[in-house]
């Protein structure tokens, strides 16, 4: 009976891990954005948290701190002891609820990650919607750099992301720790933005941001990584990732520029609609796209008439299946489900 009654008081304690009586959110060390690495010779994982400075972030004159977030990191073989580590640390009680962002290194991807989608998912102070990116710069670079516009970086890649979101089927992104979860069984691959930070040294004074050229030691969105049950297997170019989500009925935009009659002409396709066909089942996979095509810059030195118009149409359709094309013998190339045949269902 005594071991029953402790079995009880452990469980209660572990689903309650984390819920705190608080009173006042300056006893809060807010966490917006998270990094993890793994040491590929020890095991060891060097996890990297911000955490904002509500005294950096005040917009009263006279204030006495300009960071906006501190970076902490800690080292050790388990992904459920950096709570207890944080203490250690940080004056102020650890708080995740408000995290924006999770991003991993490209090494720590392409072993694995399935322990860190286990920890997220049974984690109760952890969210399984939040983002995730794979970084292929160093991770302590990018975790230790400030962001030009937002003054937190968590927030700033979550508004990049933002950008792409809108054009997503219900207008979600599929990057969370829950779409890999859910796409841990299928054969289909998960493509996950790969963060890039331009440039070398760590932006990690505030004023070293103060500079007109943004784009110089800033982070900006990549290739993607190519996710198969957790495990990151390679790469994908931009536009291989744009027609990867479009062919699977994720995503309803793209930007191409074709040559027409000798000149460059940019295209814009909208609110694009696939419908994927087995002809004679387990033949082959037809795809039907219908999409508003518009014009955003015609560089042709002649009218515009109805044939020209036919002639950009004819032209966009052979770009698009020539690319299709592509991505189909990419995806036989490398043995990946691009275009999930293996689930016929979508």
């Amino acid at each position: 009976m005594k071991a029953s009654r402790l079995g009880v008081v452990l469980t209660l304690l572990a689903l309650c891990t984390g819920c705190w009586d608080i009173k006042d959110i300056n006893t809060l060390a807010i966490v917006s954005l998270a990094g993890v690495d793994k040491d590929p010779k020890t095991g060891d994982f060097l996890a990297y948290y911000q955490v904002m400075n509500p005294t950096g972030l005040s917009t009263r004159t006279g204030s006495s701190a300009k960071a906006a977030v501190y970076t902490f990191n800690f080292k050790d073989f388990s992904h459920g002891r950096f709570t207890e580590k944080t203490g250690r640390a940080m004056p102020r009680l650890f708080f995740t609820a408000h995290l924006q962002s999770y991003i991993i290194s490209e090494r720590y991807a392409r072993e694995g990650i399935l322990d860190l989608i286990n920890y997220v998912e049974l984690n109760p102070e952890r969210r399984s919607n939040l983002i995730i990116f794979v970084s292929d710069s160093p991770l302590d670079v990018i975790m230790n750099s400030f962001t030009p516009l937002d003054r937190v970086p968590g927030r700033f890649m979550r508004s990049l992301s933002n950008h792409y979101q809108r054009n997503f089927r219900m207008n979600i992104y599929p990057i969370r720790f829950k779409d890999l979860e859910k796409d841990l069984k299928r054969q289909t691959p998960t493509v996950i933005p790969i963060i890039h930070y331009n440039g070398v040294k760590a932006a990690s004074k505030s004023d070293e941001i103060e500079k007109i050229n943004a784009t110089q030691n800033g982070l900006t969105f990549a290739e993607g990584a190519v996710f198969i049950h957790a495990r990151m297997v390679g790469r994908l170019d931009d536009k291989s990732k744009v027609l990867f989500y479009i062919l699977n009925k994720k995503y309803r935009r793209l930007t191409e520029t074709i040559t027409v009659n000798g000149s460059y002409v940019d295209v814009e396709a909208q609110d694009i609609q696939v419908q994927r066909k087995w002809i004679a089942p387990g033949s082959h996979l037809s795809f039907d796209i219908h999409a508003d095509l518009r014009i955003i810059n015609n560089q042709q030195q002649r009218k515009m008439t109805l044939q020209n118009l036919q002639q950009i149409e004819a032209s966009f359709n052979k770009m698009l299946e020539a690319k299709a094309e592509a991505l189909e013998q990419m995806s036989k190339d490398k043995g990946w489900d691009l275009l999930g045949i293996h689930e016929p269902w979508r």
